[in-house]
C-alpha cells in the first residue's frame, strides 16, 4: 500500500510537469480528485488525523506521553478489559501512524499488578505499562540497585530507598489504576518493578526473570 502511495505522488508530479511544459492549466477537479485518492490510500494503510484514532480498533487511551520516540500510549480494550501499549509516530506533518506495541494484558487472580513492556533499544526506547486493582498500591517504581536479588531473598525497600538511589529508579504515582513509564532501553533494571503503598512501604514486586508479580509478606 505504501508503494501505491509513492506511485500516486510520482504520477501527480509527472502529470503536473507534462501539463506545465505544454503550457496547459491543471484542472482543479483533477487536483481535488487526486488529493482525495491519496488521503483514502493513507487512511487505508493506517494513517490517521489524531494519535488516538491510530490506536487499535476498539480501544481507548488511558495514559499518554509525548517522548522523543513518539507518542507513548497505555490503552484499554473496551471489549475485554485488557490493556496494552502503543507507540504512535507523527508522519507527513499532520498524520499519525501506529508504529508498534503490545496488547491483551490482564491481571491474574490474586496478582497485585500486571506489567506490559514494549521496545528494546535506545533507538525505539522501552515502554512499561502497569495496571493494578489493589487500592493500597499508590506508587510504581521501575529500576534496581540491588545486585542478584532472588525471589527467596528478603530485602528492605521503601520510598527512602528510591530517594537515596534516585539515579537507579523511576517513580510514578498510580492514576486510575495505571502507571506508564518511557525509558531509554530494555534491561534487567528496567524490567524490575515494585509497588509501594501511600506511606512508601513495599507491597509487591516483579523481579527480573520472574513470571508474575507477587505480594511481599515477609
Amino acid at each position: 500500500m505504501f508503494n501505491l502511495l509513492i506511485f500516486l505522488i510520482i504520477t501527480l508530479i509527472g502529470i503536473t510537469l507534462y501539463l506545465t511544459t505544454k503550457n496547459k492549466k491543471i484542472p482543479w477537479k483533477f487536483i481535488m480528485i487526486f488529493v482525495l485518492i491519496m488521503i483514502g490510500v493513507l487512511l487505508l494503510i493506517g494513517y490517521r488525523f489524531t494519535p488516538y484514532s491510530a490506536l487499535p480498533t476498539g480501544t481507548k487511551a488511558v495514559i499518554s506521553e509525548d517522548t522523543i520516540y513518539g507518542k507513548a500510549i497505555l490503552y484499554e480494550d473496551i471489549n475485554n478489559n485488557t490493556f496494552g501499549l502503543a507507540n504512535i509516530y507523527r508522519n507527513i506533518g499532520f498524520l499519525y501512524h501506529y508504529a508498534g506495541g503490545t496488547s491483551d494484558y490482564f491481571i491474574e487472580e490474586n496478582e497485585p499488578f500486571e506489567a506490559a513492556g514494549f521496545g528494546r533499544d535506545e533507538e525505539d526506547g522501552f515502554m512499561v505499562g502497569v495496571r493494578t486493582r489493589d487500592p493500597n498500591i499508590k506508587y510504581i517504581v521501575v529500576g534496581n540497585h540491588i545486585e542478584k536479588v532472588k525471589l527467596s531473598d528478603s530485602y528492605n525497600f521503601t520510598m527512602d530507598t528510591v530517594v537515596k538511589y534516585q539515579d537507579s529508579y523511576h517513580l510514578e504515582e498510580v492514576v486510575n489504576n495505571h502507571a506508564l513509564f518511557v525509558l531509554d532501553e530494555y534491561s534487567e533494571a528496567t524490567w524490575t518493578i515494585r509497588a509501594l503503598d501511600k506511606d512508601g512501604h513495599l507491597i509487591a514486586d516483579k523481579l527480573f526473570g520472574a513470571g508474575e508479580a507477587r505480594y511481599i509478606d515477609w
